[in-house]
């Protein structure tokens, strides 16, 4: 009567693809159970798969599951490390091939260096356990001499190879910049600075209308949320070579930066911030929930009342417990911020300059600004944990202020010194029609891009009502306050608040509000 039997191959890697080595495994096999006189009844195979890594090998298993039923009279294998290398796995198999009282062994046989192995005795067991650890000891000492490589080459700077970062190209041992990508990637690190959101982002570049088509990953796939996050959070960007979690080589010639280490950080920080996360299935819908703030300092969050007439009506309203903490209408407190957003653009453009170079110039060192200042606060929470000392947060500090002097002679130089606060409104002059066009785009964006751009730039606190009917508004209990450069990611503290000096929005405040409110529809 012939004998069956399985022939099962794997290989670890396959190369480009290739599964030749599989093929030539089955070959050697096939002519083994020839010469031996087993019928092949099935060959299990598993591609690209290790033994050593513990992960599941889905044919394995498969072919395991049939050798409980006894559907074969022996497994065929190339050599034994092809079938395992951990001897969890070695005393599954064995447990399974030499079956249970009255049922006949199945046997293991290894083309080369093994030969016929009955795993139902103690010396077939023995045999097979030693192979599997020698390839075991093979595979982990490759795996160390591969490790220790990574690390030379990555304590020389030089590139270890993998998938091709987005923004750079390989080059002889280093990185060369990929310019189209790497354009791409320091304008949405200065536009994360500026209150952009990653989702604007994304947009804009899967968008198939983009000028050359859109900017896909370097694995050809559209960006979504997490693979943006993860590439701007890279050291790389800032030329810094990382290596298991530290820093150990600048190298500008093997590794150009594409944005500075200030900017880097300062959108790692910006990205970490736990009050700027959002689920991406819950889209925000208020524009102020959760940055406008009680006057007692916290958050206010969005709900939906009812007025004595049944009239339904959204709100902001403190989530604190208590008499005294405050609610308004949404489109109240909106408007407000609205207006003071519209007099930051109004500024923004009486003081820009002109020439389209020197524009792009003033952005990017607005950026730089932005960024130093985060680095600044960076530093005072180290100095609060105990990861800095006085002495080097000082150090810390000279070394900003004196980047901070250059960058801001050279803004002046431009024309582009500090923007002037938010205050009341005036004769606005040529630049009114600028300011219009500009404010009109601004409310066409994305409420995620809105959100951002108020919660970069203020803090936005309701008061009680404090004068005249409560039944009318008064835009001066909503205070919009510009964001100073040692303030902390979220709202302000209530300690801070009671601080606060108040400014009015105008001379009459109530007609300043309802001829802002007029002219713009709201």
């Amino acid at each position: 009567m012939t004998k069956t039997a399985f022939i099962y191959t794997r290989i670890s890697q396959a190369r480009n693809g290739d599964e030749l080595g599989v093929q030539r495994q089955e070959l050697a096999c096939r002519e083994y159970a020839t010469a031996h006189g087993f019928q092949v009844t099935d060959v299990y195979s598993d591609n690209d798969t290790s033994a050593y890594s513990g992960r599941l090998r889905p044919a394995y298993a498969a072919m395991l599951k049939r050798l409980e039923s006894r559907e074969a009279d022996a497994v065929i294998c190339w050599r034994m490390d092809r079938l395992h290398r951990r001897p969890i796995e070695l005393e599954t198999y064995a447990d399974v091939v030499k079956g249970g009282r009255g049922q006949e062994p199945i046997f293991t046989y290894a083309v080369t260096g093994g030969g016929k192995i009955d795993l139902a005795s103690a010396d077939g067991l023995l045999r097979a356990g030693i192979m599997g650890q020698v390839a075991r000891f093979e595979s982990a000492t490759k795996s160390e001499r591969a490790k220790a490589k990574a690390a030379q080459k990555a304590a020389a700077g030089e590139w270890n190879g993998g998938a091709r970062p987005f923004g750079w190209e390989p080059e002889g041992k280093g990185l060369k910049i990929n310019n189209p990508e790497a354009e791409a990637l320091a304008s949405a690190f200065h536009e994360i600075l500026n209150g952009k959101s990653l989702g604007s982002i994304i947009k804009a570049w899967n968008d198939p209308t983009r000028d050359g088509g859109p900017l896909l990953t370097t694995a050809g796939k559209p960006w979504g949320y997490a693979q943006l996050r993860q590439v701007l959070l890279r050291p790389r960007n800032a030329g810094l070579y990382e290596f298991n979690g530290q820093i150990l080589h600048r190298d500008s010639e093997l590794l150009p930066p594409i944005v500075s280490e200030d900017i880097w950080r300062a959108t790692v920080a910006l990205l970490s911030d736990p009050s700027r996360r959002r689920s991406q299935s819950n889209k925000a819908v208020h524009l102020l929930a959760g940055i406008a703030q009680c006057f007692c300092g916290t958050p206010a969050k969005s709900a939906t009342v009812s007025s004595r007439t049944g009239v339904y009506h959204t709100v902001y309203r403190c989530p604190a417990k208590g008499l005294g903490h405050v609610g308004k209408r949404k489109g109240f407190v909106d408007n407000v911020a609205l207006l003071a957003v519209y007099r930051s653009i109004f500024h923004g453009i009486e003081a820009a300059v002109q020439s389209p170079e020197d524009k792009a110039r003033a952005a990017e060192l607005s950026a730089e600004l932005k960024a130093l200042d985060a680095r600044e606060r960076e530093a005072g929470v180290a100095l609060a944990d105990g990861a800095l000392t006085v002495s080097q947060l000082v150090s810390f500090n000279a070394q900003i202020a004196a980047k901070r002097v250059g960058i801001e002679e050279e803004l002046a130089r431009l024309g582009r010194g500090s923007l002037p606060a938010v205050g009341p409104l005036r004769d606005f002059g040529a630049d009114r029609a600028e300011a219009d066009k500009e404010f009109h785009n601004w409310l066409a964006m994305p409420v995620d891009d809105r959100r951002d751009f108020i919660r970069s730039r203020f803090h936005i606190i309701m008061y009680p009502h404090s004068k005249g009917s409560p039944r009318e508004f008064d835009p001066d209990t909503v205070v919009v306050v510009p964001r100073q450069r040692f303030d902390a990611a979220g709202p302000l503290p209530g300690e801070q608040v009671a601080k606060l000096n108040p400014v009015s929005i105008g001379a009459d405040p109530k007609q300043v509000y309802r001829g802002f409110v007029k002219q713009w529809g709201l």
